[in-house]
């Protein structure tokens, strides 16, 4: 009993005292992960497209894929976006920021078509929607970044872009006239190769 009392105030001793950083200062720390974000490799992003993903779920026929790639300089992504199946015509398809069952703001554009129900904002060129098919390939760099700004990501911002696309928290939304909140829709997932 008395070994057992010995033990649980030297426990209770050392809990006073602040614990020792490992790093001297939060410096050292956040330039020990600079150091090895230099070492990134591309980064590959993907999803698969569908009406139950949308919140709320939809149910269509309508489906879609999406792959892109993040290059090691971390200053372009290029990207494939293919629908196909839909049941109303498309007008619009984005990336979001989000995470699964939520909604929020668009960060960038695939395509739009001028007269739609919710065209282009001024200043924004993509080539238009296909109806009820399109495949549409590119490259995303800052310039295409619009925010959103409630989000906390302004015009631009690339690496607050790619920092969400790696998170998860953000998803492809195709939108058509059948269902204008988005007929399909898929959470990028991320997979970062191994180094060598």
């Amino acid at each position: 009993m008395k070994k057992l009392m010995i033990k649980l105030v030297a426990i209770s001793l050392l809990s006073l005292f602040p614990l020792v950083s490992v790093y001297a200062s939060d410096d050292d720390f956040f330039n020990g992960m600079q150091s090895q974000n230099t070492k990134m490799r591309p980064v590959k992003l993907f999803t698969t497209l569908s009406g139950f993903n949308e919140v709320p779920a939809f149910s269509t026929m309508g489906r879609g894929r999406f792959k892109a790639v993040i290059n090691k300089a971390r200053t372009e992504v290029a990207y494939t976006l293919m629908y196909e199946m839909m049941e109303g015509d498309v007008f619009m398809a984005h990336i979001h920021i989000g995470e699964r069952h939520t909604n929020s703001g668009i960060m960038v554009w695939f395509c739009g078509d001028a007269g739609a129900l919710v065209p282009p904002p001024p200043g924004v060129i993509v080539p238009p929607c296909g109806a009820r098919e399109g495949v549409f390939e590119g490259i995303f760099t800052a310039e295409n970044v619009l925010g959103p700004a409630s989000r906390n990501v302004s015009p631009g911002n690339f690496e607050a872009f790619l920092n969400a696309l790696e998170a998860g928290a953000t998803y492809v939304n195709v939108h058509s006239l059948l269902e204008p909140p988005g007929e399909v829709r898929g959470q990028i997932r991320s997979r970062h190769p191994h180094a060598d």
